[in-house]
């Protein structure tokens, strides 16, 4: 059908009749994936919250209310590429942010969204189109093929279409944005691994978004951070894609002249209103009408926004070239297609409250939809977790080389350690060290990696990628191995070199237990992590919580000498469960001390001279019966800790949503 122009599309009797405003209206929307919205209207606060002393005083000043958006109406045609322009505060972001129906905490939005002449809500919304937002976030150990395919498995589900389908489009998409080239690179990690460019990165976010086809494609200043030559590469490629019939809505802040006739339209906004809506080259020429013409060999984009820019030093200077373009705007067919849009909707969006036409089922995070089912979302994550494991280098061989070393450090220190009264607490130290070490070496350097990742887990989230019970589940078994192996493998080196009972079930025991200490101690990394999303806030609160729980651990205070106020905190050392079970482990097999039935030998350190590994327990305050208690304890521990850190994920991705 041909395309019209977006003043032809509100003229002649249809405008008339919505001027009138009668209430028997024809159907004025063209058909096709066009996006209105009409009489935007959005406050917020304008001062940020107050301490909270103040806020429990009652003396936390009145908060002010800001206009950001001041009736704004508008549409983006189908098969058109529409740049919405203006100065900083402006309020392009923020209408960019209404449309998309994200980003609006605290903000009180008035107004409706139609495509097609149909009020859509924010599923529908998502449903139809899809967001590339203005910072770039990816798996970095992935290439830019492998993050496709795995984008079309869960956006192009098993159920609709087949692997060789999905291959065919993920090339199609690869062409199209023209990355056959680099299809095979890893996309990078920054100060890391090496990988894609700036604008190879952009155009990928790109590829990611149109694998599905959406009608609608939204893109947050997609020139960011890019020079003049790959901001028009990733221009050129959205024109391409509006040109073959997708509506292209973009923000952007200064583009070059290149750039700018590009644009099928612009959308020029300062002070949260629409100036002008229409045509790239139309707007100059308004302009020019309005007294303000464009200097020659100048680049208009610039003019534009300079022109229409808040000089707070002659607000009020600015302010009426504002108004004195704007009312010129108005005046046009075109400003008049932009009120006519406004009353359509307001009519449309009345009648619509009554018809059951139009009523969709309500959808909320709970219950949304997904192109691919749990399964197929739990392979597809489950797959890029374990090549994030075997390729970052940070996660697997920095780790396997730092665990090797340590073992081999301990072992030697206390290589092949006797048992006599003098090295009781030696052997007592070898087994603590091993809980200890186990839990520095891999707790703390985990929580940067968690907290790095998760925001591409919220946004992917958000975009109805997969759920967030998918991610969790596929991640937790994908990094489990590491997990099982890099505790086996210390034990093996230490327990060996610093001569423990040598039995090979009682070394699988003290393997067992140095698992499960290791997996408690990445709960808490996971908890720490999703509960406060900050590298620098959990990285903070992380030892406030596990110095002291270490310290209550056995080794350094016998639970006897632990003060009864917080005997409490002694239940909830993790390090008291996994020492109890390896002393246990280790000294229920000495039979006898051989040194303590010699009547030269008098007292020791712990109590006396113990006879046998019994009375070595029992002088530290351990009992033998713990032994499956402190397992059971510990693998409690390990899962309930697990499910505290869904559960903050849960509500993180809920709140982002």
């Amino acid at each position: 059908k041909p395309k019209m122009m977006l003043a032809e599309m509100m003229t002649g009797d249809h405008l008339q009749l919505l001027k009138n405003q009668e209430p028997a209206v024809p159907h004025v929307f063209p058909e096709g994936c066009n996006l209105y919205w009409s009489s935007l209207n959005v406050t917020g606060p304008e001062t940020k919250s107050t301490n909270f002393i103040d806020r429990f005083r009652n003396n936390a000043p009145k908060r002010q209310v800001k206009e950001i958006l001041h009736n704004v109406s508008g549409m983006a045609e189908s098969g058109k590429l529409l740049a919405i322009m203006g100065s900083s505060g402006a309020g392009k972001t923020t209408l960019m942010n209404v449309l998309t129906s994200r980003n609006l905490t605290n903000l009180d939005v008035q107004g409706s969204i139609l495509i097609d002449g149909k009020r859509a809500n924010k599923w529908k919304i998502r449903e139809m189109s899809a967001f590339v937002q203005q910072h770039d976030m990816f798996v970095g150990t992935m290439t830019a093929r492998e993050h496709l395919q795995f984008m079309a498995r869960l956006r192009m589900g098993s159920e609709y279409y087949s692997e060789e389908e999905r291959e065919t489009r993920v090339n199609q998409v690869l062409t199209q944005m023209g990355l056959q080239k680099c299809a095979d690179t890893v996309i990078g990690i920054p100060n890391q691994l090496k990988g894609l460019s700036c604008g190879e990165k952009k155009r990928l976010a790109f590829a990611s978004e149109i694998l599905t086809c959406p009608k609608i494609l939204f893109c947050d200043e997609p020139t960011s951070g890019l020079d003049a030559f790959m901001a028009g590469h990733v221009v050129q490629a959205l024109r391409r894609l509006a040109d073959n019939g997708m509506t292209v809505i973009i923000t952007i802040h200064q583009p070059s002249s290149q750039v700018y006739s590009l644009f099928n339209n612009v959308c020029l906004m300062a002070c949260g209103r629409v100036i002008y809506l229409g045509p790239g080259d139309q707007a100059v020429p308004l302009f020019e009408r309005c007294g303000f013409p464009c200097p020659a060999y100048y680049n208009p984009a610039d003019h534009l926004i300079r022109t229409l820019a808040v000089i707070d030093s002659d607000r009020a200077t600015s302010m009426k070239t504002i108004s004195k373009i704007r009312q010129g705007f108005l005046s046009t067919d075109l400003g008049q297609s932009v009120l006519a849009i406004g009353n359509a909707n307001k009519l449309r969006a009345a009648s619509f409250a009554t018809s059951s036409e139009t009523s969709e089922k309500t959808k909320t995070f709970f219950n949304q939809d997904y192109n691919a089912s749990f399964w197929t979302q739990f392979r597809a994550l489950f797959w890029r977790s374990y090549l994030t494991v075997i390729r970052d280098p940070n996660l697997l061989s920095v780790r396997l080389l730092q665990i090797i070393i340590t073992a081999l450090i301990t072992g030697l220190v206390f290589f092949q350690t006797p048992v006599t009264p003098a090295t009781i607490i030696s052997v007592n130290g070898i087994m603590f060290n091993h809980i200890r070490n186990m839990n520095f070496m891999l707790q703390f350097p985990n929580v940067p990696v968690i907290t790095a990742e998760l925001p591409i887990v919220l946004r992917e989230n958000a975009n109805g990628v997969y759920r967030t019970s998918a991610y969790f589940l596929a991640k937790n078994i994908a990094e489990l191995p590491q997990y099982i192996i890099l505790p086996v493998l210390y034990n093996t080196i230490v327990y060996w070199l610093s001569g423990l009972y040598p039995n090979f079930w009682n070394y699988c025991f003290a393997s067992l237990v140095t698992i499960l200490i290791t997996n408690v101690a990445i709960s808490i990394s996971y908890a720490v992590a999703t509960i406060f999303a900050n590298t620098d806030v959990a990285m903070t609160v992380l030892p406030i919580f596990v110095v002291p729980i270490m310290a209550f651990g056995g080794f350094f205070i016998t639970f006897d000498a632990i003060p009864s106020y917080f005997t409490w905190l002694s239940s909830l050392s993790y390090f008291k469960y996994g020492y109890e079970a390896l002393a246990i482990n280790e000294w229920e097999s000495i039979k006898v001390i051989p040194e303590c039935f010699n009547s030269s030998v008098t007292a020791f350190a712990l109590n006396g001279c113990p006879r046998n590994g019994y009375e070595v327990l029992e002088s530290i305050d351990f009992s033998a019966s713990h032994k499956i208690f402190d397992i059971a304890i510990l693998f409690v521990m390990f899962i309930g800790i697990r499910i505290i850190a869904y559960v903050a994920l849960l509500i993180r991705s809920y709140n982002n949503t």
